[in-house]
Formats: C-alpha cells, sequence, structure tokens
C-alpha cells in the first residue's frame, strides 16, 4: 500500500508530464500550421501564450511532485 505522500508525488509527476507533453504537441503542431493557434486565445492572450503557459504548469507541477519525494526522503533520514 502506498502511502499519501507517496500517492501524491506520483500523481503530481505523471499529471506533469501529461500536461507538458500534451502542450509540447499543440504547441509543435501550431508551429507547422496544423492548428490555428487561435484556437487556444483566450482574453488578450495569444494561443502560443496559453500553450506556453500551459507547458510551464506542468513542469512546475512535475517539479512539485519531485519535490515532494525528496523532502519526505529527507525528513526520513534526520
Amino acid at each position: 500500500m502506498m502511502t499519501l505522500p507517496k500517492l501524491v508525488e506520483k500523481t503530481l509527476i505523471i499529471l506533469g508530464f501529461f500536461i507538458s507533453s500534451i502542450s509540447f504537441i499543440l504547441i509543435t503542431l501550431s508551429l507547422w500550421d496544423f492548428i490555428s493557434e487561435e484556437t487556444f486565445a483566450f482574453g488578450l492572450s495569444s494561443g502560443i501564450r496559453v500553450l506556453g503557459s500551459c507547458a510551464i504548469m506542468g513542469c512546475l507541477l512535475s517539479a512539485t511532485g519531485f519535490g515532494i519525494g525528496d523532502y519526505f526522503k529527507n525528513e526520513a533520514k534526520e
């Protein structure tokens, strides 16, 4: 059975990788003109900026997941 910190760690890492991967694919497709980047435009932000923000959000979620893992591993040693 997994402990709660381990479950949160894995969930954040997988969710972050998933969001980053989808954003990278959509950015690549929009740069090659397979899809219109205006589809993702929101308010005054351009579509490419929204996709880039989603990619950064995915990276931050993954980093938080790895940080939680490191924090609880170091806490047990002390």
